[in-house]
C-alpha cells in the first residue's frame, strides 16, 4: 500500500529545506548549514583561564591559583596530565645537565618529589639511550591522580571533558572562550587566558599569526606510545650485556647494573631487515628505544608515522589506525628477538596519538637554535631548558638529536606574548620558536616550568588588569626565584646530585640512527 502523505514530486532537496526550517537554520545549496543566532550562557569569569591540562597548563594553573588569581583550567579528556597520561609518553626529560644540577625545579620538581613519596616513581635516574643527563620515569595512572591534588590543593577550578571550539576578540583582547561538552556549548570571560593546548587552538581563535612545522612546512611525525608489562628484567640486563654490540655505543657491564631502570637503544640493523621482509611498517622508527617504569613495566617508543597534521582530524584518523597497527608489530618483534620479553603483553597503548609538532605561535620574540645551543639567558627568561635539539625525521629515516645538558638555556617571557594580542598567553609546544628551538623546548619537564612561568606573569596581570606586555618581568623572575624555578643570572645555586654526572657526552649514534648536524660548528 502506498502511503499518501508525501507526494511524489518532493525530493530531497525539498526534505532538506524543511528540515532546516524546523531546526531554525538555512540551507546554502547543500554545501553549507547556518546555525543563526543564539545566545550563550557565561558559566565563569575567573581571573586567569588556562585551556589545555597537560604539563604546561597543569604549571600554569597551579602557579596562577598559588599567586592569588582565581584560576579555571579547562581539559579535552577525563584527566589532566596531556601527553604524560593521554598519550603515555615516558619518562620525563629533562631536569639536569650533564654536571648534575637541577635546572628545572619549582611546580615540576615538586611533582617527581610528590610521585617518589608516593612510590609512584624511582625519581631522577642515568640513561644510556641518547646522551641524556638524566631521565625521569613515571608511573602514569599515578600521575594522574597526584596531578589532580595538587590542582585541587591549589584551588585551580576544574572542568573536564570539555572543548574551547571559539574564541571572541575584539582589538587583541580576548572576551570569551567558547567551549563545549556534554552540558552544552557556553562561553567563559576571563581577564587573561593562557592557551597550553599544544596546537595554539585559542591563540589561533583569537587570531594569533602561526607557522607549522619547518620552514618547508613539515612536521615532525607523529607516535603512539604503548606500555609492556611482565618483562623478566634480569633476563633482559643478562641479555643486553650478552648481545651489547647492538646496542648505542656497546655500554659495560657495569653501565648496565648500575641504572635503576633500564634505558634501551639500538638494534637498527635487525628492525631494517625485519622492515625489508615486511614484518615491520616501512615507517616505523629505525630503531627500538625502550624505557623501564616502575614494576616492571616498559614504555615503548618506536612507532612512528610521517606527513600527519596534528591539526587535521582526518589525518590523525589515519594515524590512530596505522599507528595500533604498528604495536602490535612492534610487541611481537620484542617478544622474538629481545631476551626477557617471552612472557610479556601489552599494558595499553597511548589514549591518542602523540604529536610532536603542529603551529608555532609567533610570538614578541622567536627563540632559535642558537639560543638553545650558546646557552642564552634573557632579562625576561621565565624558565630554563636544557634538552637536546631533538627532530624525529619528517623525511627520511635519520633522526638529529644534539645530546642534552651540554648548554642550559632560559625561555623568554616574550616568547609566550602572540603578536597582536593584549591578555592571551602560550606555554608549551606552540610558543613562539622556530622548529629547531621548538625540538627541544617542546619536552614535558620544560614545558611545566614554562607553565609556571605563565601562570605568575597571567595572575599578575590579572591583579593589576594590564596587558600581557606591561607586566614587571624582573617582579616577575624574583616572584619565580621564591617559587624555587631555576633561572640563569638569578643568584641561585642549583641542587646537585654526583649521580646523575653524564660520562658519555658524545656518544656515536648510528645504532640509534640519529646523529648531530650542529656538532663541528659547536666544537
Amino acid at each position: 500500500m502506498k502511503h499518501r502523505f508525501f507526494s511524489k514530486s518532493i525530493t530531497f532537496a525539498m526534505l532538506l529545506s524543511i528540515v532546516t526550517i524546523l531546526l531554525g537554520c538555512k540551507s546554502d545549496n547543500g554545501d553549507t548549514i547556518n546555525e543563526g543566532k543564539r545566545a550563550i550562557p557565561v558559566v565563569a569569569r575567573p581571573d586567569v583561564l588556562v585551556v589545555g591540562g597537560g604539563p604546561a597548563g597543569i604549571g600554569a594553573a597551579i602557579a596562577a591559583a598559588r599567586s592569588g588569581a582565581k584560576t579555571m583550567l579547562v581539559e579535552l579528556y577525563g584527566y589532566v596530565g596531556g601527553n604524560l597520561t593521554v598519550a603515555q609518553i615516558n619518562p620525563m626529560f629533562t631536569f639536569h645537565d650533564v654536571s648534575g644540577r637541577q635546572i628545572i625545579d619549582g611546580i615540576a620538581g615538586e611533582f617527581v618529589n610528590r610521585m617518589k613519596e608516593k612510590g609512584y616513581t624511582e625519581g631522577h635516574m642515568t640513561d644510556l639511550t641518547f646522551d641524556n643527563a638524566s631521565m625521569t620515569p613515571l608511573n602514569p595512572e599515578g600521575s594522574k591522580v597526584v596531578l589532580l591534588d595538587m590542582l585541587e590543593e591549589a584551588g585551580v577550578r576544574l572542568l573536564l571533558h570539555t572543548m574551547c571550539v571559539d574564541a571572541i576578540s575584539h582589538n587583541g583582547k580576548v572576551e570569551a572562550v567558547i567551549i563545549e561538552n556534554k552540558s552544552g556549548r557556553s562561553a567563559i570571560c576571563p581577564k587573561v587566558v593562557i592557551d597550553c593546548t599544544g596546537d595554539g587552538d585559542v591563540a589561533v581563535k583569537s587570531g594569533a599569526q602561526y607557522t607549522i612545522g619547518n620552514e618547508e612546512g613539515v612536521m615532525q611525525p607523529v607516535s603512539l606510545f604503548f606500555r609492556i608489562g611482565g618483562v623478566d628484567t634480569k633476563a633482559l640486563r643478562k641479555w643486553m650485556k650478552e648481545n651489547r654490540e647492538f646496542l648505542k655505543d656497546s655500554p659495560t657491564d657495569s653501565e648496565i647494573d648500575i641504572q635503576k631502570g633500564i634505558a634501551f637503544l639500538g638494534l637498527n640493523n635487525m628492525v631494517k631487515d625485519e622492515i625489508a621482509e615486511g614484518k615491520l611498517d616501512e615507517e616505523i622508527a629505525n630503531r627500538i628505544l625502550m624505557y623501564e617504569l616502575p614494576h616492571h613495566q616498559f614504555a615503548i617508543n618506536v612507532t612512528r608515522l610521517q606527513n600527519i597534521s596534528g591539526v587535521n582530524a582526518e589525518e590523525m584518523t589515519k594515524a590512530e589506525i596505522r599507528l595500533r597497527k604498528q604495536v602490535l608489530q612492534v610487541f611481537d618483534f620484542l617478544s622474538a628477538h629481545v631476551g626477557g620479553f617471552e612472557d610479556s603483553y601489552i599494558l595499553d597503548t597511548g589514549v591518542q596519538v602523540g604529536v610532536r609538532e603542529s603551529r608555532h605561535i609567533v610570538g614578541d620574540y622567536i627563540l632559535n637554535e642558537n639560543d638553545v645551543l650558546e646557552g642564552r639567558a634573557f632579562n625576561d627568561g621565565i624558565s630554563c631548558g636544557t634538552y637536546a635539539i631533538d627532530i624525529h625525521p619528517g623525511k627520511g629515516k635519520m633522526q638529529i638529536y644534539t645530546g642534552s645538558g651540554k648548554a642550559v638555556y632560559e625561555i623568554p617571557y616574550r616568547s609566550l606574548i602572540p603578536v597582536g594580542l593584549k591578555n592571551l598567553l602560550v606555554a608549551g609546544r606552540c610558543l613562539s620558536a622556530n622548529s629547531m628551538a621548538a625540538g627541544s623546548a617542546r619536552v614535558m619537564a620544560t614545558c611545566m616550568a614554562m607553565g609556571q612561568g605563565a601562570g605568575v606573569a597571567a595572575a599578575m596581570a590579572a591583579a593589576t588588569d594590564a596587558q600581557t606586555r606591561n607586566v614587571d618581568t624582573k617582579q616577575l623572575r624574583a616572584t619565580l626565584k621564591k617559587q624555587g624555578q631555576y633561572l640563569l643570572n638569578a643568584d641561585i645555586t642549583p641542587k646537585s646530585d654526583e649521580s646523575l654526572i653524564l660520562n658519555r657526552k658524545d656518544g656515536d649514534g648510528s645504532r640509534g640512527s640519529h646523529y648531530n648536524p650542529f656538532k663541528k660548528t659547536k666544537e
